[in-house]
C-alpha cells in the first residue's frame, strides 16, 4: 500500500509547481536567480495583446535588467513594490496623454519623479529614471520583450549610465501597452502593433520608505 501513496505524493508535487507558475507573486523576486530567471515558464509566455500580464512584463524588466548589471560587475538591485507602481503609472500617463518625457507638463500631480513616487507611497524619493517607447513591432514572450527594452536603454549612453548607477539600491519597472495613435505616428500605428511605453524607477542610495499609495500598481 505505501508504494501508490508515495506515487501519489510524487503527482501532487508536480501539479503543484506547474500550479505555482501560472500566475505571478512578488515572492518570486526573491526566488528567482539570474541562473534561472529565464527558464521560468512565465516569462517564455506568449504575450496576448487582449489580457497582457504587467506583473509578470514588469518582472521580465527587471530581472534582465539585474543581469546587465550582474554582467557589468555591479551589484544586484532589490525590487521595491512602490517604485513598481510608480513607473508603471507613469508609462500609463504617457501613453493615454500622449506625450513622452520625464516631465509630466499634462498633470501638475504627477510633473516630476519626485511627486509621481509621493502618489507611489514612496516618502524619501531620490529616484532616477529611465523611459523607453517602441511601436510598429511584435514580440513573441514576455522575455523576448524584456530584452528589447533593456537592450535599447543598454545602446544608448545616458540611459545605460542610468541603469549601471553604482548608487542605485533598488528598482521597480512599469510598461504599458497603448493601441492607439501616438505622438502622431500614424505609420506605426497602421502597422496594427500598438506602442509600448516602458519606465524604470531606480531608488538610489538608500531603501525606500513607504507610507500608503495613493496610486494602484498593476494586477495579474
Amino acid at each position: 500500500m505505501k508504494k501508490p501513496i508515495i506515487l501519489l505524493l510524487l503527482l501532487l508535487g508536480i501539479n503543484t509547481s506547474t500550479l505555482a507558475q501560472r500566475k505571478w507573486k512578488d515572492s518570486y523576486y526573491t526566488t528567482l536567480t539570474d541562473e534561472n530567471f529565464r527558464d521560468f515558464k512565465l516569462f517564455q509566455k506568449s504575450i496576448n495583446l487582449k489580457k497582457i500580464d504587467y506583473k509578470v512584463l514588469n518582472a521580465a524588466v527587471f530581472f534582465v535588467t539585474n543581469e546587465a548589471r550582474l554582467e557589468r560587475g555591479l551589484k544586484e538591485l532589490e525590487f521595491q513594490p512602490n517604485l513598481e507602481i510608480m513607473a508603471y503609472n507613469h508609462s500609463i500617463s504617457m501613453a493615454k496623454k500622449d506625450f513622452f518625457d520625464h516631465y509630466n507638463k499634462k498633470d501638475k500631480k504627477r510633473r516630476d519623479p519626485q511627486k509621481r513616487a509621493g502618489l507611489a507611497g514612496v516618502k524619501n524619493p531620490a529616484i532616477a529614471e529611465n523611459i523607453s517607447a517602441v511601436g510598429g513591432r511584435t514580440f513573441g514572450t514576455y522575455l523576448d520583450l524584456a530584452d528589447h527594452l533593456v537592450q535599447g536603454w543598454l545602446d544608448s549612453p545616458p540611459h545605460r549610465k542610468t541603469l549601471y548607477s553604482e548608487t542605485a539600491v533598488q528598482l521597480g519597472c512599469g510598461t504599458y501597452y497603448y493601441d492607439g495613435i501616438w505622438q502622431k505616428n500614424k505609420a506605426v500605428y497602421r502597422q496594427g502593433n500598438g506602442f509600448w511605453l516602458a519606465t524604470q524607477n531606480f531608488q538610489l542610495y538608500k531603501q525606500v520608505v513607504t507610507k500608503k499609495a495613493k496610486d494602484k500598481g498593476p494586477s495579474n
